[in-house]
C-alpha cells in the first residue's frame, strides 16, 4: 500500500514538474485547457532505484493490450500529438498514457 501511495505521489509530482531535473519534461498544452499538463517521462534501458518507482512496470514492460490503449489516446486527443509534434516524439514510440490525479495525462514513451 506504502509504494502504491508512492507512485500516486510521484505520478502528481511529475505533473507539476516537481520531479528531478532530466527526468520528466513538462509542457502544457495550449488552447482550452491551459491549466492540464501533459508530461511526457522517457523510459530508458537503465533504471536506477528512484526511476522504479516513478515509471510502473505496467509501462516498462508494456503489454500489446497497454500500447493499443496508447496508441487510441493519441488518435483522440490533439494536445497529446501537438506535444510529441513539438517534442518531436513519433507517436509509435508511446507505450502507455496515465491520467494524473488533477485530469493532466502523462505520456510514457521508449
Amino acid at each position: 500500500m506504502k509504494r502504491a501511495m508512492i507512485m500516486v505521489l510521484s505520478a502528481a509530482l511529475a505533473v507539476t514538474g516537481a520531479v528531478g531535473p532530466g527526468f520528466a519534461q513538462s509542457s502544457r498544452s495550449g488552447g482550452a485547457q491551459a491549466s492540464v499538463g501533459i508530461t511526457v517521462i522517457r523510459i530508458t534501458g537503465y533504471f536506477s532505484p528512484d526511476d522504479i518507482l516513478q515509471v510502473p512496470d505496467k509501462y516498462r514492460h508494456p503489454s500489446p493490450q497497454t500500447i493499443a490503449q496508447a496508441q487510441q489516446e493519441i488518435r483522440t486527443n490533439a494536445a497529446i500529438r501537438a506535444v510529441l509534434q513539438r517534442k518531436r516524439i513519433r507517436a509509435f514510440n508511446v507505450v502507455g498514457v496515465q491520467t494524473a490525479l488533477n485530469g493532466g495525462k502523462i505520456v510514457y514513451v521508449r
